[in-house]
């Protein structure tokens, strides 16, 4: 058989833009449709490529972060099974190489945390202060950052500072407690009687008439009247 010819191959393509526009039609799209994507097949065909890559590139992505966190979290829990000589190190090390993680978070707050314990209240107070920004008011860490920076501003003996942090956990429902009985010790702490009974009195007002705070009333009553009695 001869070889193909020019008139064949012609007809060949155009058989198969026949084609190509028959599978448009039988979608049943408009004519104005169907002209659109004849005339920008090419930008429709990069399009679709882009949308495929994006889509691939998302997916591999969400794999690579979540072995990252599973990682991470091995390492935290590692760290926090070593001996209290090597913990801070090794804490140290989850937070430089897993960086942006929530483990390495912990491992922020659990080094701050190490501070308290050995009496390096500046230390922990800095390092507190230091996670405080990165942590979110929705977070469920945020109220454990500001009541560890409080508590390592009190033992820093900054009262003033301290007061402001515990001020901001009246807002915050749970904390209440903590927070207006520990500003009542900063005050007593600095011989303010007269201001630890106002703090005290200003608990009693919030706590009210609620019977879950039975027993908390009747250990402020008794720490107002011990107050009062001192004056």
């Amino acid at each position: 058989m001869a070889g193909e010819s020019a008139f064949d191959k012609k007809l060949t393509a155009e058989s198969n833009m026949d084609k190509v526009e028959g599978l448009l039609e039988h979608f049943n799209l408009p004519p104005k449709a169907i002209d659109f994507i004849r005339d920008n097949q090419r930008i429709l065909q990069i399009g679709l490529v882009i949308i495929v890559i994006a889509i691939v590139s998302w997916a591999l992505y969400g794999s690579y972060r979540e072995r990252i966190q599973e990682e991470s979290s091995t390492a935290l829990a590692t760290a926090l099974q070593a001996d209290q000589a090597t913990q801070a190190t090794a804490l140290s090390a989850v937070v430089e190489k897993y960086s942006g993680t929530p483990s390495a978070l912990w491992a922020r707050i659990d080094i701050a945390q190490l501070d308290m314990k050995n009496g390096s209240y500046a230390d922990a107070a800095k390092k507190y202060a230091e996670v405080l920004p990165d942590v979110k008011t929705s977070n469920p860490l945020h109220p454990l950052v500001v009541f560890g920076l409080a508590q390592a501003l009190e033992g820093d003996k900054r009262f003033e500072e301290a007061a402001k942090q515990y001020d901001t956990l009246k807002d915050i429902k749970g904390y209440e407690q903590i927070a207006f009985t520990s500003r009542g010790r900063i005050e007593e702490e600095q011989g303010h009687i007269d201001k630890a009974i106002a703090i005290y009195n200003d608990f009693l007002l919030f706590m009210g008439d609620d019977a879950a705070y039975a027993q908390t009333q009747a250990e402020i009553k008794a720490k107002v009247a011990r107050l009062k009695a001192r004056q």
